[in-house]
């Protein structure tokens, strides 16, 4: 506190002239300073004010310009979050291109160390140790799946009826893959491949016989490898006879992005956007016209896999 002690008055006409101007000085720095106190604190009330930016790590490349699948989770992960930003506040998509599988991206979520969110069938053990945003991305396309075959065994599998005719020929999979365990628990032969590229290569050496494929995915992967002899069988599809969705996944803990994921969804279907972005893209479109065409023959196996 500062205390101005100003002459007497009674000192003459000069001492009042001398009191005058240190009041008029005194009354402006006072002003002065309680303009910068009020700057000072409404700056830190509209600082605190600011919702804090949401941080969201996926694996990968970050690439989101193609035909891809992968493209599509991610642009899906990023329109949930655009459609909550009002509500919630700005967010930011990062990526960690670890270079690992789907087993890796698990094993990071759970320790909550590394990524945020992933995407996957969805299964028992998936949905015990991680928290599962229960809407279906591929809405029903993952239940079927089509066979990628060398193009020389096209006449073999034209043969196939049942179940038990397929069961004769060899199927390439990937380690922890969901289709590969139903696929095991069905009695197929199965023929594990290192990486997901290789299954490919393997397949056009002929190490196995097929390569079962989601509707979602048969259309990029006979864009990427048609040219080492792959085509799809001709009108024969397998369909669990469970449904398998396919879903975003966060740690078990993280219950506030679960819920602005899943609220974001919510509202992207409603407002028709979620159906806009999946019918964008050319493989989900391919993949639909597959069931809409009469002459497939479809095979029912059992999945055992699935929580529905």
């Amino acid at each position: 506190m500062w205390i101005l002690t100003l002459p007497s008055v009674q000192s003459g006409s000069a001492s009042i002239w001398r009191a005058d101007r240190l009041l008029r000085r005194w009354g402006a720095l006072t002003l002065l300073l309680l303009g910068v106190s009020l700057s000072l604190g409404s700056a830190v009330a509209s600082t605190s004010s600011v919702s804090p930016v949401l941080t969201v790590t996926l694996s990968g490349n970050g690439i989101t310009n193609t035909n891809d699948p992968y493209a599509y989770y991610v642009n899906m992960l990023r329109l949930a979050l655009e459609k909550t930003r009002a509500t919630d506040g700005d967010f930011d998509i990062n990526f960690h291109d670890h270079g690992g599988g789907i087993e890796r991206d698990r094993a990071m979520l759970i320790a909550g160390a590394g990524i945020d969110a992933m995407w996957a069938s969805v299964t028992r053990e998936r949905a015990e140790k991680l928290r599962v945003i229960d809407i279906d991305l591929l809405k029903g396309l993952n239940n079927y799946r089509a066979l990628l075959i060398h193009q020389n065994n096209k006449a073999r599998f034209a043969s196939v009826k049942t179940l038990h005719d397929l069961k004769k020929f060899k199927t390439g999979t990937g380690p922890y893959w969901t289709d590969g365990i139903i696929l095991k628990d069905n009695g197929f032969m199965l023929t594990y491949g290192s990486n997901y590229g290789g299954l490919f290569k393997m397949l056009s050496l002929r190490r196995f016989d097929f390569f079962s494929r989601g509707l979602h995915e048969i259309y990029s992967d006979l864009a990427a490898y048609g040219d080492l002899g792959l085509i799809q069988a001709p009108h024969l599809l397998l369909k669990y006879d469970h449904p398998v969705h396919y879903c975003f996944f966060v740690n078990k803990e993280n219950t506030a992005l679960a819920d602005r994921i899943e609220r974001g969804l919510r509202l992207a279907l409603a407002d028709g956007s979620f159906d806009a972005l999946f019918f964008s893209m050319p493989g989900f479109q391919y993949g639909y016209s597959l069931l809409r065409d009469a002459q497939q023959q479809v095979l029912v196996i059992h999945n055992k896999t699935n929580l529905q």
